[in-house]
């Protein structure tokens, strides 16, 4: 019987295979949603968990010049392809603490991370250890309360969201929030993301936004 191939094999093959393709990341808009709200948060020290191969950071350091940006990912073969990240290292955060001193860093974004963690509650108090008092995380993750989700349930499907079977945990608003502040994090704001249509994030955004976006603060 063949072995199952482990978390950081399978997304090495991604990052060899089809998120290697010119135009994999085409028209994904979440990049540019981000960056412009940690250029308003404004820090000078940051870790972007799960870089992938450096898109966002390079966005950032468009909008916050100065702005010091370490990156880490599970995936080796993303890390090889890298680029715009000021120290770059392969972490495992299911078994491994991240390799920053405590206190040493202003913000920590993890961009469609948790979801994919065994423990997410332990990686988001590992967050909170590297961050300086008054440092901010800013976490992603797939809004399992969107409205075509819920349809698809309603019609008896599995939703496509909880069906992946590299998300080991689905969150709504509520979950997550409650994951944050569990770890030591005082709630800034809740809000979606809309690949398109941002202004609806403003207006129903647990229904209507297919991704979640939480900013906490470290007191």
């Amino acid at each position: 019987m063949p072995q199952a191939m482990s978390q950081r094999e399978q997304y090495d093959l991604e990052w060899n295979g089809w998120k290697a393709a010119v135009g994999a990341f085409e028209g994904v808009r979440r990049y540019g949603q981000i960056s412009r709200r940690v250029a308003a948060l404004a820090p000078d020290r940051m870790l972007d968990v799960g870089c992938g191969d450096g898109r966002l950071a390079r966005e950032i350091k468009q909008v916050l010049a100065g702005v010091v940006v370490h990156g880490c990912d599970l995936s080796v073969a993303a890390l090889d392809r890298a680029e715009g990240l000021d120290r770059k290292y392969a972490v495992d955060l299911n078994g491994e603490r991240l390799p920053e001193s405590d206190c040493s860093l202003d913000l920590v974004v993890a961009s469609e991370v948790i979801e994919h963690l065994v423990e997410p509650g332990r990686a988001v108090a590992d967050f909170h250890r590297v961050l300086r008092p008054g440092g901010h995380v800013l976490i992603t993750v797939p809004n399992v309360a969107f409205w075509r989700f819920r349809l698809e349930a309603l019609r008896g499907g599995v939703p496509s969201v909880t069906a992946d079977e590299r998300h080991l945990h689905s969150f709504n608003a509520a979950l997550l929030a409650a994951l944050v502040v569990r770890e030591g994090f005082e709630l800034v704001t809740v809000t979606g993301l809309r690949q398109r249509y941002e202004s609806l994030a403003a207006m129903g955004f647990t229904w209507l936004c297919d991704t979640l976006l939480l900013i906490g603060r470290r007191s």
